[in-house]
C-alpha cells in the first residue's frame, strides 16, 4: 500500500504529528509524510490552466498531488483553529481544484483518513468536520475510511487518548 500523509499543523512534533505517526506505524508499505509548514505551497490563482494540463505553479503542492495520484491511502491532518482547518491545510486543499477539474487526473477510490485536533473539548466543530467528508474528499470520489478527532488537545499530548485508541483499531478498516 502506498500512503501519503499530510501534517497541516504549524507545530512539528505537535498533536497532529503525533497522531499521524501513530497511524503510519500501523500501515505497511511505502509511506511519505509532508509537513505543510515547511513547504512552499502557493495560493490557487483560479487561472483555470489546470483544466487542460498541470497547474501553472511549480511548487511543493505539485509534488504532493502527483504522489497522491499514485497513492492508495491519503492521511489528512489539521488542527481546528477558529472552527476551521489551519491556513496551511486550506492552501493545499484549494490546490486540489486541479484534480477535480481535470478529467486526466483522478483520486476516485483513494482511501482517506482524516485526523483533526482541537482545543475545544466538546463537539462544537462536528458539523465542520463532517463537511470535510463531502468537500473536498467526497467531491473527488475519495473513500473516507475514518475520521479521528482529538478533543481537548490544547497542549502537546493533551486529549489524545481516544484518538490513539481509534488508531489502534483502524487496521481492520484498511
Amino acid at each position: 500500500m502506498k500512503t501519503v500523509a499530510i501534517v497541516g499543523s504549524p507545530r512539528k512534533d505537535g498533536n497532529c504529528d503525533i497522531l499521524v505517526n501513530k497511524l503510519l506505524e500501523k500501515i505497511d508499505g511505502e509511506k511519505s509524510i509532508y509537513y505543510l509548514n515547511e513547504l512552499d505551497i502557493g495560493f490557487c490563482k483560479a487561472c483555470q490552466a489546470c483544466q487542460k494540463g498541470d497547474c501553472v505553479k511549480d511548487d511543493d503542492a505539485r509534488k504532493i498531488i502527483t504522489e497522491m495520484l499514485e497513492a492508495d491511502l491519503f492521511i489528512f491532518s489539521s488542527p481546528i483553529y477558529y472552527g476551521q482547518m489551519s491556513g496551511q491545510a486550506k492552501t493545499l486543499i484549494d490546490r486540489f481544484y486541479q484534480v477535480s477539474q481535470n478529467p486526466d487526473k483522478t483520486l476516485e477510490g483513494t482511501k482517506v483518513i482524516e485526523i483533526f485536533t482541537q482545543a475545544q473539548p466538546s463537539d462544537a466543530f462536528a458539523a465542520y468536520i463532517d463537511s470535510m467528508k463531502v468537500i473536498p474528499f467526497g467531491y473527488m470520489g475519495m473513500e473516507i475510511v475514518d475520521t479521528i478527532v482529538a478533543k481537548g488537545a490544547a497542549g502537546k499530548g493533551d486529549g489524545l487518548e481516544e484518538a490513539i485508541a481509534q488508531i489502534e483499531k483502524i487496521g481492520d478498516k484498511l
